[in-house]
């Protein structure tokens, strides 16, 4: 791929609130049911459930395509899926396709710290799995002895699935040749290999299109310096298009990917300097923001957005269903964002129009286990973010309507610390999330064993 300016053709709250008050509360649950809507006119508030989903340990799920029914939590479509073995397990990314099935993706790492001492049975894989919206497992496949960082995977509306990492030490073979440095493998609905591509040296984020193509973030290094990259393949896996923008300054983050409805791309981050992107500049020298650009479904720049002077990071974005998009990160010192300036440090939750017009910003609180906050939007525009084990909801306008922590499934060590790392909305289910519980964490001896999760819970 040759360098162009244009387009190649082939923490801890709490935190200041400074949004008014709850007006309703979202319609999403965190393990029981809860009161059914009122009728059309006005709305009944559903809140997020707060009672523990049900513990056993036959929730336990072996990485092996016949995997046992889902244990249900309290309520009777809610489920969850505990993932992994001995080692470490910590799931990395989830997608859901037309069907509703769910994709996700898990690391098993050994034990490495000096805490815990190695155990029987330990293993380093990479695992792919999907399963049906009722929780029951359609296949899996596991991928021994690999080294990869940031594993991530999109879901076409047909089901195919899309697997994306950074083989940053040693080659992967998925069963077409090997995979190097930031890759992207496209896989059936059934999970068999079909095409595999190089994307760059770093690979940072995809996106699944309608025609079975993907769109992927990526990062190429040269000794100009580090130039992102944003690319579009068919679903045979050709270049329609990718663009490779100049070289930025180090520190600058352009990781954060999402599709429109429109067919438009978003590409979100962290910006030092400039960027100069089809005649418009961006960013400012030796300043720091945050910057969000649209490209056409050519890969011309559509519009920009940008804000200066902020100290942050853009983890996650999702488009809503009116061609607003919803941003979540970090910040330190002070966010202006729709008449609105956040302020002090922690992570953040915001929402742009079509056009990259500012609406409305809120703080977001992560718990005592955070991680980089990601985010959803259904149907109806509601926004759902969630940091660590903490997850906030949000009406399209911007009025908070619910937080809940999430509390922890299969938890039969007790002493559970939950860490959600993934989310997206099941038409017509609720919620699913990823991540990672630690059981036993306040066990004497430095015993905790940490597995990945999959879960659904349920209005």
């Amino acid at each position: 791929m040759h360098r162009e300016s244009g387009v190649h053709t082939p923490r801890p709250c709490p935190w200041k609130r400074v949004l008014p008050a709850a007006l309703l509360v979202l319609a999403v649950g965190c393990g029981q049911p809860e009161a059914e809507p009122a009728p059309t006119g006005t709305p009944e508030p559903v809140r997020l459930a707060e009672s523990e989903p049900q513990d056993t340990s036959q929730a336990r799920v072996p990485v092996a395509p016949e995997a046992p029914a889902p244990v249900p939590e309290s309520g009777a479509q809610s489920w969850f899926q505990r993932l992994g073995g001995p080692q470490d397990d910590t799931g990395t990314g989830l997608a859901v396709d037309g069907q509703g099935d769910i994709s996700v993706v898990w690391l098993s790492t050994p034990r490495m710290d000096e805490d815990r001492e190695p155990v029987p049975g330990e293993r380093r894989a990479l695992t792919l799995a999907k399963y049906g919206r009722d929780g029951q497992v359609r296949w899996t496949r596991e991928f021994s002895r690999v080294r990869v960082a940031s594993p991530s995977v999109g879901a076409s509306p047909s089901g195919d699935v899309f697997l994306s990492a950074n083989a940053f030490l040693y080659p992967v073979d998925f069963g077409l040749g090997e995979a190097h440095d930031g890759f992207v493998v496209k896989l059936s609905r059934e999970g068999q290999p079909l095409w595999q591509r190089r994307v760059g040296q770093k690979v940072y984020g995809l996106a699944a299109d309608a025609q079975g193509g993907v769109f992927v973030a990526a990062e190429e290094w040269t000794p100009d310096g580090h130039l992102p990259v944003l690319a579009h393949h068919d679903a045979q896996g050709a270049y329609l298009w990718t663009r490779q923008l100049d070289a930025v300054d180090e520190g600058t983050q352009l990781h954060a990917l999402a599709l429109m409805p429109s067919g438009q791309a978003v590409l979100a981050g962290r910006l030092v300097g400039m960027l100069r992107v089809d005649g418009q500049d961006f960013g400012a020298p030796g300043a720091r923001g945050l910057v969000l650009l649209a490209f056409e479904r050519d890969g011309r720049l559509a519009w920009g957005r940008q804000v200066r002077g902020v100290e942050g990071h853009v983890t996650a974005v999702k488009p809503g269903p009116d061609g607003s998009v919803a941003l979540v990160g970090d910040f330190q010192g002070s966010l202006p964002w729709g008449g609105t300036t956040l302020s002090g440090s922690g992570a953040f939750v915001l929402v742009a129009g079509p056009d990259g017009a500012e609406r409305w910003a809120h703080p977001l609180a992560c718990g005592a286990w955070p991680a980089p906050p990601v985010v959803a939007v259904d149907e109806a525009g509601q926004v759902v973010a969630v940091c660590g084990s903490e997850l906030s909801g949000y009406a399209p306008e911007g009025p908070q309507r619910d937080q809940r922590t999430l509390t922890p499934g299969a938890c039969t060590e007790g002493d559970c610390a939950v860490v959600s790392t993934a989310l997206d909305f099941v038409p017509g289910r609720g919620l699913t999330l990823a991540g990672y519980q630690r059981h036993g964490v306040a066990r004497a001896g430095g015993a905790w064993d940490q597995e990945a999760f999959l879960r659904v819970v349920t209005p």
